[in-house]
């Protein structure tokens, strides 16, 4: 059985509530990612910020301002006001593809992974399922027998 510990990105990245949505854009921007974890200081997940949020309360000023001057705006936007607080967790050791049910199901774009003190020790994500599914489905076609015509 395959469990989301094995899978799962270990360490994430993560913010403050006392962060800002300028931190959030930089940080999701120079890693490539779509999804912040919030943690306090004793590293338990108190919320999650997406691309989405982040889009939603930085664009609605971007058209009307250049691009320091949107700087300036979210540097002035604390996570806490932007970041979702109910947020579907899994525990390591969920079968992978319970966790998979669920992000389908629910229509998730991340796991986050937490301990039995809700501290984060990881995150699993729409794309982490997509990245399994190709490796699946590469090792399937190996394994599809040759046909041989006489």
């Amino acid at each position: 059985m395959i469990t989301v510990e094995e899978m799962m990105s270990k360490q994430p990245k993560t913010l403050s509530r006392y962060n800002s949505l300028h931190d959030a854009r930089e940080l999701m921007q120079k890693n490539r990612f779509r999804h912040i974890p919030i943690v306090d200081d004793s590293n338990q997940l108190i919320g999650l910020v997406s691309q989405r949020n982040v889009m939603t309360y930085g664009i609605s000023s971007q058209d009307y301002v250049d691009s320091e001057e949107l700087s300036k705006i979210e540097a002035g936007t604390l996570i806490a006001d932007i970041m979702v607080t109910e947020i579907t967790t899994v525990d390591a050791s969920v079968k992978i593809a319970d966790a998979a049910h669920l992000i389908y199901r629910k229509k998730l774009g991340c796991l986050p992974v937490v301990d039995a003190e809700n501290k984060l020790v990881g995150i699993i994500t729409d794309h982490d399922f997509v990245s399994i599914t190709i490796q699946l489905l590469d090792m399937m076609d190996s394994r599809e027998p040759v046909e041989l015509y006489d």
